[in-house]
């Protein structure tokens, strides 16, 4: 695939330095006609005297490509239109807008004030607003459109020392998908973007706290920005038919991050549980055994409306002993946690242990002992029971075993009895 952008019109905001240029500079020389959008400040948002915008535009009309900057807020919606404006004025229409504009006011909680918040609401979320509305209604016109907005991780997971910026960025990622859900009969594909790059503008900021959260002092690499520009390329590219999706670039790794939700309990009949029945089921509650990334606030409820009133299962019987060994072998007790009951019961050779809780702290007792390898053979299965026959090797000796399951409705094993061989 050879992907060419001639004919088509790029915005980007925040492209007068470090990754918003390396864009820029990578979709012109392949074609496209770029609006370098920039206001020239400073990480937290205050404007430096700088026109950097119009730096970049230069470099590229000095290679041959075609550029022109804009020194537009996008944090205002007279700003958002007035940038959108300058790509249909100068180029006649407009393909891709890649949000990359950003400002940091890194503090731990106690030291944020109201303005430190708006001040990156502005840009991030609004700003990203602001740009889309009316780059929305040209592309709706045009029939096909590429909307790219930069997310972070911190929006997902969190960071110390990142509040604000992690709220805004959680925003984005509501404004993106909501947009691919409204673009998608209009040929307008909407993505989120997780960058990493050790720009300087990017380690620049940093409070202490945020900095030990990331583990410690980063370096600024120029290949960072290479990295990600190829994922960037592609994402705005019309190859890519990706739609609602979060794609990530980091240290060279590519990767997609998603929001997805378990396949949970469910009440047996009208009753409303108590919240012991709900303690007593959190195991199910949260195992992400089946879980789903709903398409729309439309799916997740359908999936909660639609599915009778029985629990559902979440691994059928052969699933759920086929669970058991492959968490033996990775020695991974939340996961062997997570399969059995909370009032399971073990018997095996030597030892008989009732509770999940118990079973973890059995297994994780043995696995400091020694490395189990069990090789099971076919797994049978007769209703809610699955027996099977495997070769165990344990602490420097093979055993011969057989395994008896018995799985209750919802997939979770509530009774494990092993025997071994002469």
């Amino acid at each position: 695939m050879g992907v060419d952008f001639t004919g088509r019109v790029a915005v980007i905001t925040g492209a007068g330095n470090g990754l918003g240029a390396a864009y820029a500079k990578k979709l012109a020389a392949l074609g496209a006609a770029v609006v370098v959008n920039d206001l020239g400040s400073r990480v937290d948002g205050t404007a430096d005297g700088s026109n950097p915008a119009e730096n970049v535009a230069a470099d590229i009309r000095v290679a041959g490509g075609r550029a022109v900057a804009n020194n537009d807020s996008v944090a205002t919606p007279d700003g958002g239109k007035a940038i959108i404006d300058t790509a249909v004025k100068e180029f006649g229409r407009l393909d891709i807008v890649i949000h990359n504009a950003g400002n940091r006011r890194n503090k731990p909680i106690e030291e944020i004030t109201p303005e430190d918040l708006d001040s990156v609401l502005a840009v991030h979320l609004k700003g990203a607003m602001y740009v889309a509305q009316p780059a929305f209604g040209v592309m709706k016109e045009q029939g096909y459109g590429r909307l790219l907005f930069t997310g972070s991780s911190a929006g997902l997971f969190g960071n110390a020392g990142q509040l604000t910026y992690a709220a805004a960025k959680a925003g984005v990622l509501g404004l993106s998908h909501s947009l691919a859900i409204e673009g998608a009969a209009h040929g307008i594909k909407a993505n989120v973007l997780l960058p990493m790059a050790g720009t300087p503008r990017a380690l620049s900021g940093m409070s202490a706290q945020a900095t030990a959260a990331i583990g410690g002092e980063q370096t600024s690499s120029n290949s960072d920005t290479d990295l990600v520009g190829s994922l960037v390329v592609y994402l705005v590219s019309e190859e890519c038919a990706l739609s609602h999706e979060i794609m990530a670039s980091a240290g060279g790794r590519y990767y997609s991050a998603f929001i997805g939700t378990t396949e949970g309990w469910r009440r047996a009949g009208d009753a409303v549980p108590s919240p012991d029945d709900v303690a007593a089921h959190l195991d199910i509650i949260r195992s992400r055994d089946g879980y789903q990334v709903p398409s729309s606030l439309g799916d997740d409820v359908a999936a909660s409306m639609g599915g009778g009133v029985a629990p559902q299962s979440t691994r059928t019987p052969v699933e759920a002993a086929a669970g058991y060994f492959k968490a033996v072998l990775s020695q991974d007790v939340d996961a062997l946690h997570s399969l059995f009951t909370p009032d399971a019961v073990i018997d095996v050779p030597g030892s008989k242990v009732t509770g999940n809780d118990a079973i973890a702290d059995f297994y994780r007792e043995v696995f400091a002992q020694s490395t189990p390898q069990p090789t099971p053979g076919p797994l049978l299965a007769q209703g809610n029971r699955v027996s099977v026959q495997i070769a165990l090797h344990r602490g420097g000796k093979d055993y011969r075993m057989a395994d008896f399951f018995t799985v209750t409705p919802e997939g979770r094993i509530s009774e494990m009895v092993a025997y071994q061989a002469d």
